[in-house]
């Protein structure tokens, strides 16, 4: 049996149909991030053109800030676990290789997932009280529920993206030789120097 044939297993090909359809989910929510974050800084300039030439700044700025901030942090959290683009403490796992590297990476994600799954449940009474209460923001009583229903909703997703990884870690930790799926591969500092030139020299 060749190594083509080895690695798509039963177990890679249904990581793969998983990963292909929650990846469109997490690009959706990223580029709506991206087109928050540009109308927060659109509404910025408006804010300090108002305030600072026409001594009329918009009423309730501050409250939208607040209302849409958390957007900006949870809209593209799945997407970037995907992707391998969060800050990571690499001085144990750096120096692992193989099994020893997924076996490491597989209790990582875990421990993320445990985490995740405990954060849940309480950001979703949160969202119940604010929903309950009526709780809004001060100036313009913006209501605050939208944003809190966001934290479980994101975290939801982001579980999902941490089950594919789990399972995609575990594939490698019980056979290294197999082609990783659905899992970032981590890139060391002279290959990430190595793009970054070539991306840098091409026109």
């Amino acid at each position: 049996m060749d190594k083509s044939s080895r690695d798509d297993d039963g177990l890679a090909r249904v990581l793969k149909q998983a990963d292909r359809l929650l990846s469109p989910i997490e690009d959706a929510l990223n580029l709506l991030s991206g087109l928050l974050i540009f109308g927060l800084m659109f509404l910025g300039m408006l804010q300090i053109i108002l305030r600072t030439v026409f001594r009329n700044p918009i009423f309730g700025y501050i409250d939208v800030v607040e209302a849409t901030m958390i957007a900006f942090a949870l809209l593209s959290i799945s997407q970037v676990q995907r992707l391998g683009g969060h800050v990571r403490m690499e001085i144990v796992v750096g120096y692992l290789k193989g099994a020893a590297l997924w076996a490491a990476e597989t209790i990582g994600v875990a421990v993320q997932m445990f985490i995740v799954a405990v954060l849940i449940p309480y950001s979703y009474s949160h969202f119940m009280r604010s929903w309950s209460f009526g709780d809004s923001t001060i100036d313009i009583e913006l209501p605050t529920w939208p944003a809190k229903l966001l934290v479980p909703v994101m975290l939801s997703v982001l579980l999902l993206r941490l089950c594919i990884q789990l399972l995609g870690y575990m594939r490698l930790a019980l056979n290294s030789s197999l082609a990783p799926v659905a899992v970032p591969v981590m890139k060391t500092v002279e290959q990430q120097a190595e793009e970054e030139i070539k991306g840098a020299s091409t026109p």
